[in-house]
């Protein structure tokens, strides 16, 4: 039998035009960042340090620790340092272009929104003068741009991003591409992967290690479908990695008990890699979330 498990039109925002989406997600990315969520980027996402910039004198409110003794000493008016942040920063995207990726039930498809928060956080990067790039993750990495400076540079890697979005498919493999960007980054990077976490195995390790040179954040994107099902019928479903087709039946709740059991994998394998994680939704605006994040990321540094 058929049975008609989700909206009756299927996500079509990847049929937009490339250049028409670009466009469509400049606009998004210019609201979010007058809405001031380059600021929050920048609390959130820091730089190697600080250094010290100049001594002025002290100000009710200032923290004392930073006072100045040698010139307080000599000037009899008390003095603190101030300092500005190192940031210097490069920011690599790794966005999973596996076929899990592809599936939607909503309004848009995992990779439709993944890149979209791609494209937020590159333009929020340049609106604070860091480096961007981008990783295809795939069985490995299949492209990588490094991370640069510039608004052509940002507009070209979403553009890359968007192309690969709409040839998404065959299998993921985070152990393989963590391990491959643990040796091609030379300098610290902030690594943001982009994925479903699903299909991949053993990744926890190499995650781990990626995590002790590189600031390593886990954007986790699901689709409500894939946790949530109708008890009722019979029905074939196809990997969308492998092709394989299997039939199922949905009214002994199987599906969800095993659907539950690789989001519990899933956690723990993030968990024991130690890298943050952000979980968004195609069902859900995902700009709450990410702030949300920032917010505590940003309390955690001070």
């Amino acid at each position: 039998m058929r049975l008609n498990l989700f909206r009756s039109t299927p996500p079509v925002e990847w049929k937009v035009p490339v250049a028409r989406r670009m466009r469509e997600l400049e606009i998004v990315t210019a609201r979010l960042v007058r809405a001031g969520f380059a600021g929050q980027y920048h609390s959130a996402i820091h730089g190697r340090g600080v250094e010290f910039s100049q001594v002025r004198e002290y100000q009710p409110g200032d923290d004392i620790r930073t006072i100045d003794w040698n010139v307080t000493a000599r000037s009899g008016v008390p003095h603190v340092k101030e300092f500005v942040e190192e940031r210097d920063l490069s920011i690599l995207l790794a966005l999973d272009v596996s076929g899990s990726m592809t599936f939607g039930s909503v309004d848009r498809r995992k990779i439709d929104l993944a890149v979209e928060i791609a494209s937020v956080l590159a333009f929020s990067a340049l609106e604070n003068g860091d480096r961007v790039g981008l990783a295809l993750v795939g069985d490995g990495v299949s492209r990588m741009i490094p991370p640069r400076r510039g608004r052509v540079h940002a507009q070209a890697v979403i553009r890359t991003a968007l192309g690969a979005s709409r040839a998404a498919s065959g299998r993921s493999d985070l152990e393989k591409a963590a391990g491959f960007m643990s040796r091609a980054l030379r300098r610290r990077t902030v690594v943001v992967i982009l994925s479903d976490f699903l299909g991949s195995e053993g990744y926890s390790r190499a995650l781990r290690r990626l995590a002790t040179r590189h600031d390593v954040i886990a954007v986790r994107i699901a689709d409500p479908r894939e946790m949530h099902f109708p008890r009722s019928g019979i029905v074939t479903l196809v990997d969308a990695e492998s092709g394989e087709a299997r039939t199922i039946d949905l009214r002994t709740g199987e599906p969800a008990r095993a659907a539950a059991a690789m989001l519990r994998d899933s956690d723990e394998a993030i968990a024991a890699s130690g890298v943050d994680v952000v979980d968004v939704s195609t069902a859900v605006p995902y700009e709450r979330a990410l702030v949300r994040f920032f917010e505590r990321r940003s309390g955690r540094k001070r």
